[in-house]
């Protein structure tokens, strides 16, 4: 990767960058998720309206909205996961409303604090990211709306509609029997079938088969990519497509080659069509034997299919976390994300503005989950809150009896998720008025004009807060870069390596393994702060997020050999180091012709080194493809 494009030259165009920022990506109307939304939000609002007590149905509603908004666009089980992490995170945030009643210079540190500590655990996972900020936006509710005591109670009011959310989403997993991801994965794995009988039968022309694998294994790869960059921080759901959309390269590639056996290709095929049918109803087959190159591909794919292996496992828990430690980036963006919510509850404390806590609820929303493009993020949200604000205005002077407020909100609630798909803008122009129109049915002889005014007057300030505070006073955070770091990254891992070799002793290679973690973790929180950028760096961004979790698995693989009982072949790991070095420096690009050694090539005896040949290899394919975007 030695020499990189220098786009600083490249004139900035106010204009361009204004069209960027405010584009909306093309979304589908996710019918199940609007469904749910609509009901489970304004169904306790409704049903608590009916039986005189209002505020215990805006709690629930409160609760199922921030699910709702919290849910991304993954497996069933992976949205029961979150939701039985993120839920007593929110809940246990409503108990910080008890420093309500402290020292306004109290409230802050600690508030500051609880912040830093969320920045710091939402780069572990998507799962913890969500939870955090949702943690953050209970606690700003819970400090500035005395109706939130008793805590407990609004705590398990919360843990109610968490419970409903979980039953609405149990009966649409039941009902509605399609499965995007699933389906995509059988489309990858009957396209190869095709291939494999087109090849075992000696037809001359495979084109189209060809063409239409390669699209199955892209799509696949697309939806695992897309899924990915829009979680939170790492998702082992991610590391485990990745794997499975590697082997399928690689086998994709050994039935192109010219010297594929028939008979193996034959039984291929009707091994892939078994897998197949495997995947649509959910049972996982028995191992295979396996005799060849080919059987050998394709039991690969398998294993990562059935078996979990993506790496991630080969090491114990407990020393992967200790690996993890956070590295100076994401402890940075930590700080600066304590720093704007100290900021925020001391304008809450002395400016004199109504419901001032959304003021810290701004501050929240705007940098998390995981502190994205924090410039992008206020001027969108800014701009969605004032015209969401006239929505929720118009609503709630138009509505004024809570039964008919619902309404309402169901419809708003049923286009938040579509919103969301859109863009950050879309988002918080429905956001802000089921927000406003919850609050007003709580403190309904306010003025809803004032509500709206203070509002934008609050999310104003929040915005300048952290545009100020967050992001221009911080060179570093509007030059961020990736590729070079990168290359530093990917040549202590070969360092790494090496030392492992050498035997330079636990202490040295320790050292090396903490190194080499941390400035991984480094590459993706830059990584992941500059996804909602504008173009071009948001499409840089989103081009590298397959090269940095590849690298993290190539990471993970070495460790484990490290750590294996039976010992690696020295040369193996070196011709491993020497791939990781020539892709450092650029000559393992996709345009170098020399011949890879044969460790590289997946021809050595130890099925490690031969996953991490493959790792390698699909490495330099998805660079080449990042330095081309």
């Amino acid at each position: 990767m030695g020499t990189h494009t220098d786009r600083s030259s490249t004139p900035w165009r106010p204009s361009i960058w204004l069209r960027s920022l405010l584009a909306a990506t093309p979304a589908a109307w996710p019918v199940g998720r609007s469904v749910r939304a609509g009901i489970t939000v304004a169904g306790p609002l409704l049903v608590g309206a009916l039986l005189d007590h209002a505020l215990i149905g805006m709690w629930i509603s409160m609760g199922t909205l921030l699910l709702a908004a919290g849910e991304r666009s993954v497996t069933y089980a992976a949205r029961f996961r979150q939701i039985a992490v993120t839920t007593p995170l929110a809940a246990a945030a409503y108990f910080l409303g008890e420093l309500s009643h402290a020292p306004h210079v109290v409230t802050i540190a600690v508030m500051a604090a609880v912040a830093f500590a969320c920045g710091i655990v939402s780069g572990y996972s998507s799962t913890l990211s969500v939870g955090t900020m949702q943690a953050m936006l209970i606690a700003a509710i819970a400090i500035g709306v005395p109706a939130a005591a008793p805590y407990w109670e609004a705590a398990a009011l919360f843990v109610a509609g968490a419970l409903l959310y979980v039953f609405a989403l149990a009966i649409e997993m039941v009902t509605d029997r399609r499965r995007p991801h699933r389906e995509s994965q059988v489309a990858m794995l009957r396209s190869l079938a095709a291939l494999s009988r087109a090849r075992a039968d000696d037809t001359a022309d495979v084109t189209s088969l060809r063409a239409r694998a390669i699209s199955a294994i892209d799509a696949f790869d697309a939806m695992a990519i897309a899924a990915r960059g829009s979680a939170h921080g790492p998702t082992p759901e991610y590391a485990r497509a990745a794997s499975v959309t590697r082997a399928a390269d690689q086998l994709l590639a050994r039935l192109l080659a010219d010297d594929a056996d028939r008979d193996l290709c034959a039984r291929t095929a009707d091994r892939l069509t078994d897998d197949a049918d495997a995947v649509t109803h959910r049972r996982r087959l028995l191992p295979m034997e396996v005799s060849g190159n080919l059987l050998i591909r394709l039991r690969m794919l398998e294993s990562a299919m059935w078996e979990n292996d993506t790496g991630i496992e080969i090491l114990p828990t407990a020393e992967r976390a200790r690996l993890s430690r956070p590295g100076p980036a994401l402890i940075a963006s930590a700080a600066r994300l304590a720093l704007c919510t100290g900021l925020a509850y001391t304008a809450f404390f002395t400016l004199t503005l109504a419901h001032g806590y959304w003021i810290a609820l701004t501050v929240a929303l705007v940098m998390k989950p995981d502190l994205g493009s924090i410039f992008s993020r206020a001027v969108l949200r800014s701009a969605g809150t004032v015209a969401g604000a006239v929505i929720g205005v118009t609503v709630s002077a138009v509505l004024v009896e809570p039964q008919i407020a619902a309404i309402a909100i169901a419809v708003l609630a049923a286009c938040l998720p579509w919103a969301m798909a859109r863009s950050y803008l879309w988002q918080a122009l429905f956001l802000t008025p089921l927000v406003m129109i919850l609050i007003d049915l709580v403190v309904p002889h306010e003025s809803v004009l004032d509500l709206g005014g203070a509002r934008v007057a609050t999310t104003f300030v929040g915005g300048l807060i952290v545009v100020v505070f967050g992001y221009l006073i911080w060179p570093s955070q509007r030059h961020i870069r990736i590729a070079e770091p990168f290359d530093a990254t990917l040549s202590d891992v070969a360092h790494y390596a090496r030392d492992i070799v050498d035997e330079v002793g636990p202490r040295r290679i320790g050292i090396d393994r903490q190194s080499v973690y941390r400035q991984l973790s480094d590459t993706r929180v830059s990584l992941q702060r500059t996804l909602s950028e504008p173009p071009p760096a948001g499409a840089e961004a989103w081009a590298w997020v397959p090269v940095v979790a590849a690298a993290e698995r190539i990471t993970d693989r070495i460790t484990g050999a490290s750590a294996a009982r039976t010992p690696v072949v020295t040369e193996d790991l070196l011709a491993v180091a020497d791939a990781l070095d020539r892709l450092a420096t650029g000559s393992g690009s996709a345009d170098d012709r020399t011949p890879v050694p044969p460790a590289r090539a997946g021809n050595s005896a130890d099925a490690d080194i031969r996953q991490l040949a493959d790792e390698i290899a699909h490495l330099r394919t998805l660079v080449a493809r990042a330095q081309a975007n």
